[in-house]
């Protein structure tokens, strides 16, 4: 499923389906046997807010330009975007129907979610967004108390029960992939894992690790560009050293020691947004968040150190692990 063009007063939704193969066939059907999309798209939801649920019809757009792919559209007025204030989720119910009945059905919560990047900030549902990351381990005990600090989780690997009761909660998250680069040209392991987190609307950016050579950075960001949606990819770089390409990402997060501040090369404006992250010794969730600010403090006084008054660009963003 993928958000098309969209605003306050409407959006179009597309759902994608792949027919399945037929035994001994080399390729998936295609839309020539009389497969259609049905389905519907019901929401909002919010576990946070009243809302007024209705229900849209999928309708069957046909051949999805690809063998055996079809494309269906939802048209929805007066959508609900998923914010951590307010996350909304719909409920697709979608089934692809052959001649002789259903083929297949998908049944699932999704969310709506407008995220991108303005210059060097970030940008939710029309505002910009600064997310204060907060290092936790993936399970809902160690995510309790998050929304009420408006903190982001930052999370290696996150399983789907964390995403999807981040989902409902409304705690956005920052999601860092596994520390494996990809093995030559072969990102199918790590595309495959960034499909999964794409699929939930409180994963807002993705951090490649910094272990990934830049040549498979690029390779990764290249292949996944139409697959990740509105989710955000970031490479994870050393902020002792001099800044280094994105290599196709949409953010830096610039990793830093405990107490520690950017090289000094790192004054030079950035031609995208980053994310300043600081490691430190263990503590609980409530402490990090505080650390957050901290850091911001920290960083608004080495940026004025070298203006010499209002800094030139401002982070996108703060994490404390």
């Amino acid at each position: 499923m993928s958000l098309g063009p969209c605003d306050e007063l409407g959006a179009q939704v597309y759902v994608r389906a792949v027919c399945p193969q037929a035994p001994g066939d080399s390729a998936a059907h295609a839309p020539r046997d009389r497969s259609r999309l049905e389905g519907t798209l019901e929401g909002p939801r919010c576990r946070h807010a009243t809302t007024l649920p209705t229900s849209v019809r999928i309708v069957d757009l046909g051949d999805g330009g690809a063998p055996g792919v079809l494309v269906g559209r939802v048209v929805l007025t007066e959508p609900s975007f998923w914010t951590p204030q307010v996350p909304s989720l719909y409920t697709l119910d979608a089934r692809l129907v052959g001649a002789t009945g259903d083929v297949a059905r998908c049944t699932r919560l999704v969310g709506l979610r407008r995220l991108g990047v303005r210059g060097r900030s970030f940008w939710l549902d029309g505002h910009r967004w600064v997310p204060r990351g907060v290092g936790v381990g993936a399970s809902r005990a160690d995510g309790a108390g998050l929304r009420d600090t408006a903190a982001t989780a930052f999370v290696d690997c996150p399983d789907e029960g964390f995403l999807d009761w981040a989902d409902g909660e409304g705690v956005a998250v920052i999601a860092r992939l596994p520390d494996e680069p990809p093995v030559g040209d072969d990102t199918l392991v790590a595309t495959t894992q960034l499909v999964r987190l794409a699929r939930h609307p409180s994963v807002t950016i993705a951090v490649v690790p910094g272990g990934w050579p830049t040549q498979a950075v690029q390779a990764f960001a290249t292949a996944t560009r139409r697959v990740r949606g509105t989710l955000l990819l970031a490479r994870a770089v050393d902020g002792a050293t001099p800044p280094p390409s994105p290599a196709g990402c949409d953010a830096l997060v610039v990793d830093l020691a405990a107490d520690a501040l950017p090289h000094d090369s790192w004054h030079v404006d950035p031609d995208v947004p980053l994310i300043a992250c600081r490691s430190g010794p263990c503590a609980d969730a409530a402490a990090r968040r505080a650390a957050c600010d901290r850091l911001q403090a920290d960083l608004a006084a080495w940026g004025v150190a070298v203006a010499g008054g209002t800094p030139r660009w401002d982070w996108a963003g703060y994490v404390c692990d």
